[in-house]
């Protein structure tokens, strides 16, 4: 049997083996203490979302934290594969590479990253660099698998009544905003994703209009969020050339007043979820309308319990099925299982008081998804016009995550081959030849294959590039 592409972009997925387990991803979360931080590391089971902690941890940062209650001192690019680990109290920030199997890290060369005083918010650009630290200044550092270097003109000094508490990006990368520590503004800036550069909005800061506003995500269809915890409200703006506005019904009514916490939008766009510091449980609303008409509406049974103490921030699973929230003063964290049709929150189980040591304050929560170990393998096939005759010498180019690529030709039988490619990643094949088009191929494999045929997709009659 051999597998064709035909007319599509085909998407393929193959299982080799028979040993079946449990899937499970990881959740990692640090605790900051000025005598040293901390760093802990569980599985989480994807059927029942349960939680257990990794062998091998906690691990100890070897640096101090500041021993302040911070959101968002920890952060994980799924590009590089580096978790990210801000120690405030040493103003730097060790890095780790994850091994997305079985949740295990291993420093990375670069670690620790020489970072700036008073760090409070890291993101990462979704291409995998820059790395930005929000702290008294913002930093920014381009990020290779070898390296982290400052960008051009790193550090950037803070713009007037702006002091960050949390950072938001947009899901392309482009716009970077981040406030509520203190004052009624927040900074927005334009972000350039290969010199790590950092270029301020027009018009920025912005006034939220009130004091501490947090920044906590900008959706997929451009709107900025940002959370008036102080007021007991929630903030949503559309943004134009990343200058935001806000919806007509903005501000929205959104729990009771409290400190600053941090979560994301769900995974399926329709419903905010955030955790209240004070409160001691978290908050969930439907959104609804777009641009302009957006509109935010608690759900029924909102807010729901969390059973522990300064819930701060929070991290969903892939499917977004589950919601962690990590409890900062009882360290410990609450799982919800969430409904993704109604955004109702039930099913809360609770890891023991001092999980996570008896000293120091939980200062951040990531989800990284399960991947399963990668080793070299072959993947080959033949070039074929549709009526099954081989395209001899046809150029086949083969491009994968972390900027791989590779080019070959096909013989004149048209067979083409690519060795030492790694397994359980996604890759693309295009297909060049003057004598017939093809559509791009998708695919991602467990093991060895030989017979990855690509078939031309030109209709009749195709006067393309021909000759």
């Amino acid at each position: 049997m051999r597998f064709s592409i035909v007319s599509f972009c085909l998407v393929l997925f193959l299982f080799l083996g028979s040993a079946s387990f449990a899937y499970a991803g990881f959740v990692y979360s640090v605790v900051d203490d000025a005598a040293g931080n901390m760093l802990y590391g569980f599985s989480a089971d994807d059927a029942t979302g349960e939680l257990t902690l990794l062998s091998g941890f906690p691990i100890a940062t070897g640096f101090n934290g500041g021993g302040n209650t911070n959101l968002e001192h920890i952060a994980f690019d799924p590009v590089n594969k580096f978790l990210y680990v801000a120690n405030r109290g040493s103003s730097n920030i060790s890095v780790y590479s994850v091994d997305q199997a079985t949740g295990a890290l291993t420093p990375a060369p670069f670690s620790p990253i020489a970072s700036v005083a008073s760090q409070r918010t890291l993101k990462v650009h979704p291409s995998g660099s820059p790395l930005i630290v929000g702290a008294d200044s913002f930093a920014s550092f381009v990020i290779t698998p070898t390296s982290a270097t400052p960008a051009p003109g790193s550090p950037y000094a803070l713009p007037t009544g702006v002091s960050p508490a949390a950072s938001a990006l947009s899901p392309d990368g482009t716009y970077y905003y981040a406030g509520g520590n203190s004052g009624n503004f927040f900074a927005g800036y334009t972000i350039n994703a290969s010199t790590g550069e950092m270029t301020a909005i027009a018009g920025n800061p912005f006034d939220s209009g009130a004091s501490n506003p947090v920044p906590v995500d900008v959706d997929s269809t451009g709107r900025l969020w940002v959370f008036g915890s102080r007021q007991a409200v929630v903030r949503a703006y559309t943004l134009a050339s990343g200058v935001p506005t806000a919806v007509t019904g903005s501000p929205f009514a959104y729990g009771e007043t409290g400190f600053a916490s941090v979560a994301k939008v769900h995974p399926n766009g329709n419903f905010l979820i955030l955790p209240n510091r004070t409160r001691a449980y978290a908050v969930s609303a439907a959104i609804g309308g777009s641009g302009a008409a957006t509109t935010l509406t608690t759900v029924s049974g909102s807010p729901f319990g969390t059973s522990g103490s300064t819930s701060l921030a929070a991290a969903y699973n892939t499917a977004g099925t589950y919601l962690y929230v990590v409890n900062a003063g009882s360290r410990n964290i609450t799982k919800f299982v969430v409904d993704t049709s109604t955004g109702v929150l039930s099913g809360a189980t609770v890891l023991p008081a001092n999980t996570m040591g008896t000293a120091g304050s939980n200062s951040g929560i990531v989800y990284v998804p399960y991947a399963a170990a990668s080793a070299p393998i072959s993947i080959g096939g033949r070039i074929l016009k549709a009526n099954g005759s081989a395209v001899a010498y046809a150029r086949v180019t083969i491009d994968g995550p972390n900027g791989f690529t590779a080019s070959t030709l096909s013989n004149s039988l048209g067979y083409y081959s690519f060795e030492n490619v790694l397994s359980n990643r996604s890759y693309t094949i295009t297909v060049q030849s003057k004598l017939a088009a093809f559509s791009p191929a998708s695919l991602t494999l467990s093991g060895n294959v030989i017979d990855f045929d690509i078939t031309e997709t030109a209709p009749a009659g195709f006067s393309g590039s021909r000759r």
